[in-house]
């Protein structure tokens, strides 16, 4: 009988799930990522952060994008649990709330940017 081109008795090891992106809403753009060259040579990349009242950052460096967008990926839930703890403690700093019937002819007040405009 001839060989096999396939060994079919050795185990084959399982296939290793590459992690996935799960709280980005938006696909990456060009202008978040900068490729560098590190001490080497080889290239990495940073991820370039701007949020509204801060300068802008750079995370990195990072062997893949892929890397990188799961680093991202990482910082937003980490964003998101933090907002949503500062909402829960937002009772704390505002107004104490009233029924609309108790508001003495006063409107509720709406502080939303579409609706203010």
């Amino acid at each position: 009988m001839k060989a096999a081109l396939i060994d079919t008795e050795q185990p084959v090891a399982p296939r290793k799930k590459r992690e996935r992106i799960q709280i980005m809403e938006m696909p990456p753009r060009d202008e978040w990522f900068q490729l560098s060259r590190d001490q080497w040579g080889r290239e990495v990349w940073f991820i370039r952060v701007q949020i509204t009242g801060l300068r802008s950052r750079r995370f990195g460096p990072f062997p893949t994008k892929h890397k990188g967008l799961l680093f991202l990926d990482h910082l937003l839930d980490e964003v998101a649990d933090a907002l949503s703890s500062a909402s829960a403690d937002l009772g704390r700093y505002q107004f104490p709330k009233r029924c609309f019937g108790l508001r003495a002819g006063h409107y509720p007040i709406v502080e939303d940017e579409l609706c203010s405009r």
